[in-house]
């Protein structure tokens, strides 16, 4: 029996349930009640007293760049948690297609390139999982430890709540200081565990691509009638096979497409207030989180945008390999398909955020550019104050 492709995200299940996103065909009650008071507590209410906060923070550049740094991020979140209600089913179609008769492998070669991509999707699960939780933890223990230690003031890690009197926050520092932390962990279990599931899609989609090159490159000629028709079979096969792909590939699209832009949009602005914010009299400790945030925010979406890239280069190499198998002794009918499919294969397959751009290093720095504009412009603004 050939080995689940799906296995690769157990890891990415067992956090969607607890994060009440993720159920069976069939959920049990209790955790549809769990999933609702998880979301509403956690998320919807986390990010309204978030926007609340906004209302009453200080009309100062700076103190109002402080304030959105984490905000971005939440907005972000908001969207994928929101994708994996809304497009649910659809997430179980992507489920079934890559457990499907056409996504399965044949040969040995093709095996080791599915394990390689699955070992891979584990590794850098694992990975993105050591950086965040490391990160996330000593920015938020940070402001406790001092507080125990050195008797400083506590100061709230993610919003300063300043809708609430100094008298509230004061009484109940402490709440409101672990209702803030445990919802910002939460948060970042949300975007490692969809962000990592998304990343892993890609990466089996050039698996498949990979898989599909090796096809081609394998096909036989014929010599008697029997053999071309089973050449051509074969090639039919393979067509079939790209089709599968390039619906996968739409599939993924399609759920992903609003989070990819949201996504996208607000790393750039992240990436401006990380640079502003280094313009700022800060502590030397605030510094190095915010080099630790912007270096995560830049790696979220410079990875995709590279696996984006390596799906075009992938898809594109199809045309060629097609040309590597013995086609000039093969039928007439043959080389027709093989003539209509290379033509077909010169436009890429690719993955496209918000319809209006696609995933590629192209686009990775235009975003870095576009930031980098922002950054000036706001600075630009703080010296005219």
């Amino acid at each position: 029996m050939a080995p689940k492709q799906i296995d690769c995200f157990e890891i990415n299940w067992k956090f969607w349930k607890f994060l009440g996103i993720w159920s069976e065909n069939k959920p049990h009650r209790y955790y549809k009640y769990y999933s609702k008071i998880f979301i509403t507590f956690f998320v919807i209410l986390y990010d309204v007293l978030y926007t609340i906060n906004f209302y009453f923070v200080p009309r100062q550049l700076d103190l109002i760049i402080g304030e959105m740094l984490f905000y971005l991020t939440e907005l972000s979140v908001l969207s994928k948690v929101f994708t994996f209600i809304i497009m649910r089913h659809k997430l179980k179609i992507i489920f079934e297609i890559l457990e499907s008769d056409a996504f399965q492998t044949d040969t040995e070669e093709e095996l080791k390139i599915l394990h390689r991509a699955k070992v891979f999707i584990k590794r850098y699960w694992k990975i993105v999982a050591l950086v965040s939780i490391t990160a996330n933890l000593t920015h938020i223990s940070s402001p406790l430890l001092k507080n125990l230690i050195f008797k400083v003031e506590l100061v709230l890690p993610v919003c300063s709540y300043s809708f609430l009197s100094e008298s509230f926050l004061k009484t109940f520092e402490y709440p409101l200081y672990f209702y803030q932390i445990v919802g910002i962990h939460f948060h970042m279990l949300y975007n490692l565990n969809i962000d990592t599931y998304f990343l892993g899609l890609m990466i089996l989609i050039i698996a498949q691509l990979d898989i599909l090159n090796v096809k081609f490159r394998n096909l036989k000629s014929g010599k008697d009638h029997t053999q071309l028709n089973e050449s051509i079979m074969g090639l039919n096969k393979n067509l079939d096979h790209y089709n599968e792909i390039e619906r996968f590939c739409s599939l993924v699209q399609n759920i992903f497409s609003f989070t990819l832009f949201v996504q996208f949009s607000m790393a750039s602005c992240i990436i401006c207030v990380c640079l502003f914010s280094f313009t700022l009299s800060v502590p030397v400790e605030y510094y190095i989180f915010l080099a630790t945030y912007m270096f995560i925010m830049i790696i979220q979406i410079m990875v995709p945008c590279w696996f984006g890239s390596r799906i075009m280069d992938k898809s594109i190499l199809l045309s060629s390999a097609i040309y590597n198998c013995d086609w000039t002794s093969n039928s007439k009918d043959f080389k027709i398909n093989m003539r209509l499919f290379v033509e077909r294969a010169n436009k890429p397959l690719s993955i496209t955020g918000g319809k209006m751009f696609s995933l590629s290093l192209a686009t990775f720095t235009s975003i870095m550019n576009s930031a980098y504009s922002f950054f000036t412009l706001l600075r630009y603004i703080q010296t005219r104050e």
